[in-house]
């Protein structure tokens, strides 16, 4: 079945009205790390959610803990380009080697049938997150970048703009480094802000509305960023070398 007929490919999110609303950087593995920074900001997994923007998997030793982290009922993601390569890797003929020298062995160690759980887990992540906050403002999460209209991207990630503009809207959100190679300052039309990731930055920031907030982690001179959607308030932690 080719992704254009599969639905879900954008999850919309209301406003949390209990507890407090997290986007945090590219995980690659690095779980223990996430634990930490969680930590940090006394997150209360009863009435706290925690939104990623993708790339959960290769590079890092926690990187087979994915799926217990993607059935917890209060952590979302985006699919970043990734959780692709493990898919196309599966499903679809793709480059094992280009994955493996990408971080992604740890898949090749793992039965087959956790293998096809873990694949059947990231199927089911959508491309992009549309999130309302308390204030009354939609923020938007995808996990590279997306165009200058948010409302024609969630348009076409949802089919209604055809297959053609699906196939591009997707590349765009999964692998797209124009707009921070060219410091592309123009505002994103139709939300607040879009968190992104996929791109390294050494610290968190905003060119025109978008948030680049991968700061590294699975590279020795990185951290795991995370920012609190309402205030703004950026934490990070610095690696964790624990194993697996």
């Amino acid at each position: 079945m080719r992704d254009f007929d599969i639905v879900g490919m954008v999850h919309f999110f209301p406003a949390n009205r209990t507890g407090r609303d997290f986007v945090v950087g590219d995980i690659h593995g690095q779980f223990h790390t996430l634990c930490a920074l969680m930590a940090k900001v006394s997150f209360d997994s009863s009435k706290d959610r925690l939104f990623a923007v993708g790339d959960l998997v290769d590079r890092g030793a926690q990187s087979g803990q994915v799926v217990d982290w993607l059935e917890k009922p209060w952590f979302h993601s985006v699919r970043g380009n990734h959780e692709q390569m493990v898919i196309d890797c599966t499903v679809s003929g793709g480059d094992i080697a280009r994955h493996m020298r990408n971080g992604g062995q740890w898949f090749y160690n793992l039965s087959t049938f956790v293998q096809l759980r873990i694949v059947k887990a990231l199927q089911a992540l959508p491309i992009a997150i549309e999130l309302d906050l308390s204030n009354g403002e939609q923020v938007g999460i995808v996990h590279a970048e997306v165009n200058d209209d948010w409302r024609e991207s969630v348009a076409a990630l949802t089919g209604l703009r055809g297959e053609v503009a699906f196939t591009d809207a997707k590349k765009t959100a999964l692998y797209s480094r124009l707009k921070l190679e060219t410091q592309n300052k123009a505002i994103v039309k139709g939300v607040y802000k879009v968190f992104v990731g996929h791109t390294t930055v050494r610290n968190v920031r905003e060119i025109g509305n978008t948030i680049y907030v991968d700061t590294g982690c699975s590279f020795s001179d990185g951290v795991l960023s995370m920012v609190e959607l309402c205030s703004g308030d950026v934490t990070t932690s610095t690696r964790l070398l624990q194993g697996g």
